[in-house]
C-alpha cells in the first residue's frame, strides 16, 4: 500500500509541475489512500493481537513490547517509501515523455516531501492501530475466533462528516467562477467515499431484511445474507472500490470530454486534413497560390484569422467562399459549426480585388476645356482662378510578400487638348499586385486661371491590365476634406467629380487636396455570418470598416468558434490595404490533396504541413489539457489502492471463512450449500457496485465535472461538454465489478480439503 500511494503521489506531483497544473490533483489518491492505510493498520494490529497476548504472557512490557510491534512495520513503510520514489520516478519519466513536450526530472522537492509525509502518517496510523490492540483484554487477544464489533462512535461521525464533505464539494464546484479549491479538488473522493458508503449501509441493511425471510426458503441464501450483514472480509473493502471507481469515472469522462474539445476545436481552426502558415503571403497571396497550384478549385483553400482575443467585436475570419463546399464539402458534419459551413457558400460575392501583373505604369492624359465661368470665392471674398496645370497621379498597390507601396505619375496636361502618355516603372509589381487605389490631384503651380481643371484618363495600364475597366468614384472623405477646408471655403465642386465614360475616366480636380478614388463596388455590403456579436461590422483584410449585411447568425463559426464574424476573403480583399499583421493566413488542403500540389504549397509558403492531429495535439498543450492525464493516474492510482484494500481484506479473512465453513460441514451443512451461499453472496455484491458506480458515478459527473480544471478555455472557444457518457461511466463500473468477482470469488472458493471439520479440532489442539 505504501508502494501505491507513495509511487503515485510522486508521479501525479511530479507531472502536474511539469505541467504547469495543479499539485492538489493528488488529493484524491492522498484521501482514499488516508482511508485505505488506517484500515490496514488495523487489521494488522488485530492480525498480531494474537503474538500481542503471547508476548504480554512472557512478560514483555513496554517499550520492548512497542519494539516488537513497530519494528516490522516500520521496515515496511521505510521499504515500501523507498521503492515508491523509484516507481514514482520512473513513472515520471514514462508519463511525461508520453503526454508531454519534454521529460521532467524525475524526482523533485515536492516529490520528496508529499512521500516523507504518506511514510510517517502512515507509521502513526499503525502506531494508533497498535495503540488500541494493546488496550484489550488478554484474554480477547489470545482467543483464536474474532468477532464483528459495532462501528464505534468515531466511525460513525467520519462516515457522516465524508456525506457532508460530499455535498460541499458538490455545491463548491457548481458555484466555482475562478481557480478551484482543495475541497472541490478532493471532492471526486469524497464523493466516492460517499458512495461506497452508501453501498455498505444498503447491503447491511438489505441483508439484514432480508435474513428472516431467507431463513425459511433455503439454507444458501440465508447463509449468503447473514454473512453480509455481518461480515467485513468484503463488504468493507466495497467501500473503497466504489470511491475508485467513481474518481475512474470522473477521470475517464474528463478525459472523453477534452479529448471531443480537442478534436472539434481542431476541426474549428483547420478545415481539412492539414494546414500550412502562409502569413508572409497574405490573404491575397494565399488565395493566388491555391488558384495557382489547384486551378480546379478542389483541394486547396486559403483562409485568414484575426483572433482579436482582447476585442471580441473585431474578431474575424476570412475564407474562400467559392472554394469552400468543394474543398471542405462536409468536413463539419456531425459538429456544432455545420449550420455555418453550410451557408458559407453564400459569403461569395461578384466584388473581387483588381490585380495587375507588370512592371511598368503607363498613363495617358487628356486636359478639359470648361466654361471661364466657374469659379468660386476664397477667404477674403474676392474671386479665385482655378485652372489647369501639373497632374499628379498615385496608385496605391499591395505587392507580394503583403508589403503595401505607392508609385506616382507626373505631368504638365497642355491646355489645348494635347493627350501626354508618361510611364513609371513598379518592380514591387513585376510578380504581381493588388491595387487598393487611385488618387488624382494638382499642385498649387496650376492655380493660374480661372478655368476649372477637369481631365480625362484615357489610358491607365500596369502591364497588360487595364485599370480603367472597373467603375472608379470619388472617396466621400476627400471630397469632405476638401469642402472643409479653411482657404477653399466658398468652393463649389462641380455636381459630377468622376465620369466613366467609354473613352476613359473624367476627373475634375480638387483645389486644395488630391481626389481620392475607389472601386464603384466598394460600397456594396458586404455579407458575413455572425456569432455573439452584438453590433456587427465587417472590416476588409486592413482593419477598415465595410458596409454589412449579416445573412446568418451562428451559435459556431467555422475557423472562429462561438464569436466573431465571417466573411469571404476575395470580397474583403477589394481595396483593403496589406492584411493586418496579426492575422493567421493559412493554406487548407482537404484529405487526398496530390502530394505534388502540397510540395509545391510547402515551397512558396516557405513552411511544412501541419496534420489536424498536429492542431489538436497543439490545442491540447496550449489549454491545460495534461490537466485530465494527471486525473487519470490519479485514478489509476487509486484503483490500485482499492485493488490493494480488496485483496487484504479477503487474504487477512481466507481463515475465517474457511473456518466458518468447517463448522458448517460439522452441523450437516453441504459444501455445495456453502459455495452456494458463497455464489449468491458475490453476485449481490457485484450488481451492487455495478449498479451504484453507473448511478454515483452519474452523480458525480454532473455535479464535479464541470468544476474541476480540466481545461482552460479561450474566451471565444467551444464550451467543453461535460455530460455525463455512458461508456466512461460503465467502463469502470465493469472493470471494479470484475475485480470484486475475481477477488472475492478467490476468498469463496472454497475446497473440501481446506474446510473439512478436522481443521478446527487441529486449530484447538495447537
Amino acid at each position: 500500500m505504501t508502494v501505491v500511494v507513495v509511487g503515485g503521489a510522486v508521479t501525479v506531483l511530479q507531472f502536474a509541475e511539469a505541467a504547469a497544473t495543479s499539485r492538489w490533483l493528488t488529493a484524491p489518491l492522498l484521501l482514499i489512500g488516508a482511508v485505505a492505510v488506517p484500515s490496514i493498520g488495523a487489521e494488522l494490529a488485530v492480525a498480531r493481537r494474537e503474538e500481542i497476548g503471547l508476548a504480554r504472557l512472557r512478560g514483555i512490557h513496554g517499550v520492548r513490547l512497542w519494539r516488537f510491534l513497530l519494528v516490522e512495520p516500520l521496515l515496511a513503510i521505510v521499504v515500501g517509501t523507498v521503492v515508491g520514489l523509484v516507481v514514482g520516478a520512473i513513472g515520471t519519466l514514462v508519463a511525461t515523455s508520453t503526454w508531454l513536450a519534454e521529460t521532467a526530472p524525475a524526482l523533485g522537492r515536492p516529490a520528496l516531501v508529499a512521500a516523507a509525509a504518506i511514510a510517517g502518517a502512515a507509521l502513526l496510523i499503525v502506531g494508533l492501530s497498535a495503540a488500541a490492540a494493546l488496550r484489550e483484554p488478554l484474554a480477547v487477544q489470545v482467543s483464536s475466533r474474532r468477532r464483528p464489533r459495532r462501528a464505534t462512535t468515531l466511525a460513525l461521525f467520519l462516515s457522516v462528516l465524508v456525506f457532508v464533505g460530499a455535498g460541499v464539494a458538490a455545491y463548491r464546484s457548481r458555484a466555482a467562477t475562478g481557480e478551484p479549491d482543495l475541497v472541490v479538488l478532493v471532492g471526486p473522493a469524497l464523493v466516492g467515499l460517499a458512495l461506497g458508503q452508501l453501498a455498505i449501509w444498503t447491503i447491511r441493511i438489505a441483508a439484514r431484511g432480508l435474513t428472516p425471510v431467507t431463513e425459511k426458503r433455503g439454507m444458501g441464501a440465508f447463509l449468503a445474507a447473514r454473512r453480509l450483514a455481518r461480515a467485513d472480509d468484503l463488504v468493507t473493502p466495497i467501500r473503497l472500490v466504489v470511491a475508485a471507481a467513481v474518481v475512474g469515472a470522473l477521470a475517464l469522462s474528463g478525459a472523453v470530454s477534452v479529448n471531443r474539445w480537442t478534436s472539434e476545436q481542431a476541426g474549428v481552426e483547420v478545415p481539412g486534413a492539414r494546414t500550412i502558415d502562409a502569413t508572409s503571403l497574405g490573404a491575397v497571396g494565399a488565395v493566388d497560390l491555391t488558384e495557382q497550384v489547384d486551378p480546379e478549385g478542389d483541394h486547396l483553400i486559403a483562409s485568414a484569422i484575426v483572433r482579436n482575443e482582447g476585442r471580441l467585436p473585431e474578431r474575424r475570419a476570412y475564407v474562400d467562399a467559392g472554394r469552400w463546399d468543394a474543398v471542405v464539402g462536409d468536413f463539419y458534419d456531425g459538429t456544432p459549426a455545420r449550420a455555418a459551413s453550410d451557408a458559407v457558400h453564400r459569403l461569395a460575392s461578384d466584388i473581387v480585388p483588381v490585380q495587375a501583373v507588370g512592371d511598368r505604369l503607363t498613363m495617358t492624359v487628356t486636359g478639359l476645356q470648361v466654361p471661364r465661368s466657374r469659379t468660386f470665392r476664397g477667404p477674403d471674398g474676392e474671386d479665385v482662378a482655378v485652372g489647369g496645370g501639373r497632374l499628379e497621379l498615385t496608385l496605391s498597390y499591395v505587392a507580394s510578400g503583403n508589403a503595401s507601396g505607392a508609385v506616382t505619375v507626373r505631368t504638365d496636361v497642355p491646355r489645348d487638348g494635347t493627350p501626354v502618355t508618361r510611364s513609371v516603372r513598379v518592380r514591387a509589381c513585376a510578380e504581381g499586385c493588388t491595387i487598393t487605389g487611385l488618387a488624382v490631384g494638382r499642385d498649387s503651380q496650376g492655380l493660374i486661371d480661372g478655368s476649372v481643371f477637369e481631365v480625362l484618363l484615357d489610358r491607365l495600364r500596369l502591364g497588360e491590365t487595364d485599370l480603367l475597366q472597373r467603375p472608379w468614384v470619388p472617396d466621400p472623405v476627400s471630397v469632405e476634406s476638401a469642402l472643409n477646408s479653411n482657404f477653399f471655403r466658398n468652393y463649389q465642386p462641380p455636381a459630377t467629380l468622376v465620369v466613366n465614360r467609354p473613352d476613359g475616366l473624367q476627373v475634375a480636380l480638387l483645389p486644395s487636396v488630391a481626389l481620392a478614388l475607389e472601386l464603384e463596388d466598394a460600397g456594396t455590403r458586404v455579407p458575413v455570418l455572425a456569432a455573439d456579436v452584438e453590433e456587427p461590422l465587417a472590416l476588409d483584410l486592413g482593419g477598415d470598416d465595410l458596409p454589412t449585411d449579416v445573412i446568418g447568425v451562428a451559435r459556431t463559426l467555422p475557423l472562429l468558434g462561438s464569436v466573431g464574424l465571417l466573411s469571404d476573403i476575395r470580397t474583403s480583399a477589394a481595396g483593403s490595404g496589406p492584411t493586418v499583421p496579426s492575422a493567421e493566413v493559412q493554406v487548407v488542403a482537404a484529405d487526398g490533396t496530390p502530394q505534388a500540389m502540397l510540395d509545391e504549397v510547402a515551397t512558396a509558403a516557405d513552411g511544412t504541413w501541419r496534420t489536424r492531429d498536429a492542431v489538436r495535439d497543439s490545442l491540447d498543450e496550449r489549454f491545460g489539457g495534461a490537466q485530465s492525464v494527471a486525473y487519470a493516474l490519479t485514478a489509476l492510482a487509486c484503483a490500485l489502492v482499492a485493488l490493494l484494500a480488496l485483496g487484504a481484506g479477503v487474504a487477512r479473512h481466507l481463515r475465517d471463512y474457511r473456518r466458518d465453513v468447517a463448522s458448517l460441514r460439522v452441523l450437516g451443512v453441504s459444501l455445495g450449500t456453502a459455495r452456494r451461499a458463497g455464489r449468491a453472496e458475490l453476485v449481490s455484491l457485484t450488481v451492487l457496485v455495478l449498479g451504484i458506480v453507473v448511478a454515483g458515478g452519474s452523480l458525480a459527473v454532473t455535479l464535479l465535472l464541470d468544476g474541476l480544471p480540466l481545461l482552460t478555455l479561450p474566451v471565444a472557444g467551444l464550451p467543453l461538454d461535460t455530460a455525463p457518457q455512458a461508456w466512461p461511466l460503465v467502463i469502470p463500473a465493469v472493470l471494479s465489478a470484475a475485480a470484486v468477482v475475481l477477488v472475492g470469488g478467490r476468498a469463496r472458493a472454497v475446497r473440501a480439503a481446506t474446510t473439512r471439520p478436522s481443521l478446527l479440532r487441529e486449530e484447538e489442539g495447537a
